[in-house]
């Protein structure tokens, strides 16, 4: 099996896993991974969230109402599947009937929302549903060795959640490891029956690691 190395402010592409065993995700994809300063940055398109062919989702985004996309991201060592890091990202689109254009609204963990505007829907849908550059982790977080070990981003995606549709957890406290015990509860719970969405993606990268 091929793995990718990452370099210093280098974007690589990565090659294809193994198959996943049990419940886990149910398809290994191609990400591209990018060591940025201090963070480890990813690349992810999943289309299938919001396919050209879903008639209903593509009139709900016409039909001025925010449809709205929560990743659920979580970094993993590969081999132990011991997690490294998480965070969630939340991601609105809808059309602005006044404007005559598109918004793709963006939020990563409890930062600020930020905004893009599109004429075509193809495009923003296209935005909606790639993470470009995504920060899944920090360099410190992940040894350099130049032979491992190696990681992969484990993403959970959902169209129009039911439960916590914003991924606002900063009601319930933040911090440590509490942080990573209240995300592992959550993606436990999604993966299973429990996952009430309109559209769910739940997959894996490519394994990664960091050059010296």
């Amino acid at each position: 099996m091929s793995r990718t190395s990452v370099t210093r402010r280098q974007v690589l592409a990565g090659l294809v896993a193994a198959p996943i065993a049990l419940a886990r995700p149910t398809d290994t994809v191609k990400a591209r991974f990018e060591e940025v300063g201090k963070t480890v940055r990813m690349t992810l398109a999943l289309p299938g969230l919001i396919s050209a062919r879903d008639a209903d989702a593509l009139k709900s985004i016409d039909s001025s109402f925010d449809t709205t996309l929560r990743y659920s991201l979580r970094l993993v060592e590969y081999g132990t599947r011991d997690l490294i890091s998480s965070r969630i990202v939340v991601v609105k689109i809808r059309r602005d009937p006044w404007k005559k254009r598109y918004v793709v609204s963006r939020r990563s963990g409890g930062g600020g929302w930020s905004k893009r505007f599109f004429t075509k829907r193809a495009e923003a849908v296209a935005a909606a549903t790639t993470l470009d550059r995504q920060v899944v982790g920090a360099v410190s977080q992940l040894e350099r060795t130049g032979d491992g070990p190696y990681y992969y981003v484990e993403v959970l995606a959902l169209r129009n959640p039911i439960d916590n549709p914003d991924g606002d957890d900063r009601k319930r406290g933040r911090g440590g490891a509490r942080d990573l015990e209240l995300f592992a509860r959550l993606v436990d719970s999604m993966v299973g029956e429990r996952a009430r969405a309109e559209k769910k993606v739940h997959v894996r990268t490519n394994p990664f690691y960091l050059l010296p």
